[in-house]
């Protein structure tokens, strides 16, 4: 049974192409002047693709996955000491022609040297089970026999050939003995598989007499400093002469699924004369590891009102590069026995790469017929959207400018950088929130911000002393949505941490320095969203001298330059006199009181199913995946607005009122706009309606319009739709685009290279 393993592993490995990885590995380390001498050659598993060749060891990888380990060690190493001793003969027959042609006089033509073996070649040594022939050359013919069963006498004969004075410092012999040959073990395909999953403390066994595999997904809640272990450290014989003190049988190495004090021992003795052994302090490697605690994911809605408790998982060198608090993760882990009453630990082997989403292959039937009715438009389907977004929670028309920004940034969520930042601005702050919560809903993530949480994160101590990093809602919403609320009514202190956060793309964690660090923070990229809604009429007093919104005529706090500035979108939900609020109240009124009184199990009224949500998750995810180029025309209307606007705005006193990340913004929402067209160009009249988005937000913020917008954050409910989102309405964004096309000319024209 252990040769049939053997055989079925070393076929894998040459299939899967290992074992050309490790004769190119052992070629360059024979190069070397002065070689590692622990060799490391981990060893991807797939468990699916490993059961057609030998299912009774793609079992043992999975249920006992330390003894799989062992015969893929014991493959990797009758490997290596045959690729060993092939370069060994081959660097001899060079070195003795080499000294043939230096001892004659008669001045012939040297013979050619032989080059080391290509490491991009083939090389299989399944050819038979106990013998290798291979070619070296034309001209040289080398035969090497690998008795598996008596490996070790193999080696324990190579080890007597060597002079007993040698030191292990020598490097002049490089054939690998077991001690030095690390084979950890890479295992993927176990994500299908139900009875290997995860999902809580509750999976775990309480009885386990050795480690097995099994697969955890979720979420990163916290992570720990980075801390030292031991990865392998050399003994040498304290005898003289001894077999022990000239080669390296006494290696440790830290193996996955054994204790770290296995690694070091306090009495360690030889095995060849039972001697005491003495550390190589010279030849101690150490690693970094660091926990994580993991809350998987909802396997099922029936998960939705269950308690998880985090896992804890430890990751160890290049396992935990890259990770950061809030991150999704996939991995394979070994889950390890301890001691009653602990729960059984989890060692990460293999942290699988992110997988991106998979849009649907074709269009849900509602959007399908919208995209076919409003192809003659450039702009009539997203103003479709916007128009019939979150009916639901307030009816169409209503709030129709936070909407259409609130669509633009679900469609630019991305895990690769920050997204859309969006701050509604207005005295009615219990129908933002629903607005804001609702639409969260249909982003990749969304978490919810409390006054309980941390808005970045807080570093904290164990009970063993240990340093955590814990994530905040910015962290935790990772890829998604962070709705943080009423932004006015946050601290000072709270505020400028956002707002450094939006502003350099960089969320920073403070922690105090009696935690023991000399740094005074931590910094994680921001790759959220963030959402909030401001009432400028409960924001802190303010002074007698500060300034008005000359729109909203109330004193507008904080939010003058330090939030508009950093928030991308800043929409404006109310008018100087109030006409559009009392209209939209009477319609929201009127649409909260039907669905009070008509509602009854299974009831569906006819706003609610405008976008049904299933339908709108789906095309938003297709949408999200559509990578998209700007066009000629599309930049020069963006650049030439932004040079323009900021020239006519600027304040020799207080600076420009357009701040310097506009013309990113603008980018970002003439790309969603794009992208929610189905368009992979973005055209000018994706330009011409950011720059309208963002002229409104100016004039409502300013009291006045260089393009002569009035703003409309409602729409009026008596008109219909054709002035709303049809003809009529691309003739005014035909008209804006040729007016915005003069400004730019007018305003620009004598800057060269502006455009």
């Amino acid at each position: 049974m252990e040769e049939e393993l053997c055989e079925a592993a070393l076929k894998w490995l040459e299939e899967s192409g290992s074992l050309a990885n490790i004769n190119s590995a052992l070629v360059t380390r024979a190069a070397l002047h002065k070689p590692h001498r622990i060799f490391s050659a981990p060893i991807h598993v797939n468990v699916m693709d490993l059961r057609h060749i030998n299912e009774g060891l793609a079992d043992l990888v999975v249920n006992r996955p330390m003894k799989a380990q062992r015969i893929f060690h014991h493959v990797v190493h009758v490997a290596s000491v045959a690729i060993m001793l092939q370069l060994k003969c081959q660097v001899k027959k060079e070195d003795t022609e080499s000294n043939v042609v230096l001892d004659e006089e008669d001045h012939c033509i040297p013979c050619p040297a032989i080059p080391l073996p290509d490491p991009a070649k083939h090389f299989s040594l399944y050819l038979d089970n106990t013998t290798v022939k291979k070619e070296l050359n034309e001209t040289v013919d080398l035969e090497i026999t690998v008795d598996k069963a008596d490996l070790d006498l193999t080696l324990q004969s190579l080890a007597s050939n060597l002079p007993l004075e040698s030191s292990v410092i020598d490097e002049s012999y490089d054939v690998l003995t077991a001690p030095q040959i690390y084979v950890p073990l890479r295992v993927s395909g176990l994500s299908g598989v139900k009875e290997l999953a995860v999902r809580g403390i509750r999976d775990l066994p309480l009885k386990l007499d050795e480690p097995r595999l099994a697969f955890i997904s979720g979420r990163i809640l916290s992570i720990s400093i980075s801390s030292s272990y031991t990865k392998w450290v050399r003994y040498v014989c304290s005898t003289p002469g001894c077999v022990g003190m000239a080669r390296d049988l006494h290696v440790r190495v830290f193996v996955v699924g054994r204790p770290e004090a296995d690694t070091v021992h306090n009495h360690p003795h030889c095995r060849v004369c039972h001697s005491s052994l003495s550390e190589d302090p010279s030849s101690r490697e150490l690693g970094e590891k660091a926990t994580i605690l993991v809350l998987p994911n909802q396997q099922s809605e029936d998960d939705v009102h269950v308690r998880v408790q985090a896992l804890r998982v430890v990751l160890r060198d290049e396992m935990k590069e890259g990770l950061q608090p809030g991150q999704a993760l996939e991995a394979t882990v070994m889950i390890s026995p301890q001691n009653f009453p602990q729960f059984p630990s989890l060692e990460g082997i293999l942290v699988h790469p992110p997988i991106p989403l998979r849009p649907p292959s074709s269009l849900p039937p509602v959007f399908s017929r919208l995209v076919k009715d409003r192809e003659s438009s450039p702009w009539s389907l997203v103003l479709t959207l916007a128009y019939m977004f979150a009916a639901s929670v307030t009816p169409a028309g209503t709030f129709h400018t936070l909407k259409f920004a609130l669509l633009l940034s679900l469609a630019a969520c991305s895990s690769e950088k920050p997204g859309l930042a969006v701050l509604g601005v207005g005295s009615n702050t219990t129908m933002l929130l629903r607005l804001l919560w609702w639409s969260a809903l249909h982003a990749p993530r969304s978490v919810v911000h409390s006054s309980l949480d941390a808005v970045a994160g807080a570093c904290v101590k164990d009970g063993e002393g240990h340093l955590w990093v814990e994530a905040g809602s910015l962290l935790r919403a990772h890829g998604g949505v962070c709705v943080l609320g009423e932004f006015s009514k946050f601290k000072k202190d709270l505020q400028q941490s956002v707002c450094r956060a939006l502003e350099s793309g960089v969320v920073q964690v403070q922690h105090s320095t009696r935690l023991g660090k000399d740094v005074t923070y931590f910094t994680y990229p921001l790759r959220t969203t963030a959402w909030g809604c401001y009432d400028p009429s409960t924001a802190r007093t303010q002074a007698t001298n500060d300034q008005f919104d000359s729109f909203l005529h109330v004193p507008l706090g904080d939010l003058t330059k330090s939030i508009t500035d950093v928030f991308g979108l800043v929409v404006y939900t109310e008018t100087p006199l109030g006409e559009c609020e009392r209209e939209a109240e009477d319609v929201i009124t009127l649409h909260t009181l039907l669905q009070a009184t008509t509602h009854q199990p299974g009831f569906q009224s006819s706003s609610q199913s405008l976008l049904p949500s299933e339908q709108l998750s789906q095309y938003l995810n297709i949408v999200r995946s559509i990578k998209v180029v700007f066009s000629a025309s599309a930049e020069k209307l963006i650049r030439g607005y932004y040079v323009a606007t900021r020239r006519l705005r600027g304040d020799c006193v207080q600076g420009s009122a357009v701040p310097i990340t506009a013309i990113h913004t603008m980018a970002q929402v003439a790309s969603s706009h794009a992208k929610l067209a189905l368009r992979t160009t973005v055209e000018g009249w994706d330009a011409a309606a950011a720059v309208l988005l963002c002229e409104e937000a100016l004039a409502a913020h300013s009291g006045y319009s260089l393009l002569h917008i009035t703003p409309k954050p409602h729409l009026p409910p008596n008109t219909d739709l054709h002035t709303l989102v049809g003809r009529k309405n691309d003739e005014r964004m035909a008209n804006f685009q040729k007016t915005l096309e003069v400004f730019i000319n007018t305003h620009t024209g004598d800057i060269p290279g502006v455009l």
